[in-house]
Order: C-alpha cells, then structure tokens, then sequence
C-alpha cells in the first residue's frame, strides 16, 4: 500500500515546470513516513544556520509558506540558537553544497521533522 500523493502548492496555474521532479530515494522516504510528496520549487528558500555546518546531528523542519515569505525548510546542525540571524535564507538547489545529508528528505509534507548525521542516524516524525 502506498502513502504517497504527489501535490502542488502552485495554485495559480497547477503547472510546475519549475519544480524539482523527486527522486526514487525522496519518494521512497514519503512513503516510508506515510507523507505526501510536496515537490519544491527551485526558486524555494530554505533556512540555513550557516555557522552551525558541520556539526551533528542535522535538525530539520518543515513549514508551509506563509504570505511573501517562500521558506519552507529550516535546518541547523548541532546546538540550536535563539540568536537574531542563526538562520539565513539560501536557494533550496544550493542546499546540497551545504547539508547534502538532507537532500532526500526535501519532499516531505509540511510540519515533518528530521534528525539525520552522518552515521545514518535517522529520526523522522510529524507534528500534528
């Protein structure tokens, strides 16, 4: 049985031409977690704690785009602060120079939540 329902945000016009078509792995991860598949535009932000790269393990959020705003990822490695500017708003196609370890986890719904590193651990749960 498959969990997996392929959906667009692009109200407007239902075309998405601009969105990264998801990958075996990415799909495979939806349904896994019994998530709709939300493919992401490539002009998608996402929330990246720079200064943060490197450390373990690699916390991610997701969260529904909200007015002007097109983030729809958060993601730190290690500590989180409350600090003003821990985040800062990187394309979602650059995301991979930065946290790779990410990559296949990009397509789940929103309110999805992960812990990853680099040993294969793997926490994925939604908030409801």
């Amino acid at each position: 049985t498959s969990f997996c329902f392929l959906e667009s945000d692009e109200k407007d016009t239902g075309i998405m031409s601009n969105y990264h078509k998801p990958t075996p792995v990415q799909i495979g991860i939806c349904e896994k977690y019994q998530s709709k598949i939300i493919p992401y535009s490539e002009n998608e932000m996402v929330a990246v704690a720079l200064e943060s790269i490197g450390k373990q393990p690699i916390y991610g959020t997701r969260i529904q785009k909200k007015n002007d705003n097109n983030v729809t990822w958060f993601f730190h490695c290690g500590e989180y602060s409350d600090d003003e500017g821990f985040y800062k708003p990187i394309h979602v196609i650059h995301l991979r120079d930065f946290i790779p370890e990410v990559e296949n986890y990009l397509c789940l719904d929103y309110g999805f939540k992960i812990i990853v590193d680099a040993n294969g651990y793997e926490d994925v749960w939604r908030d409801v």
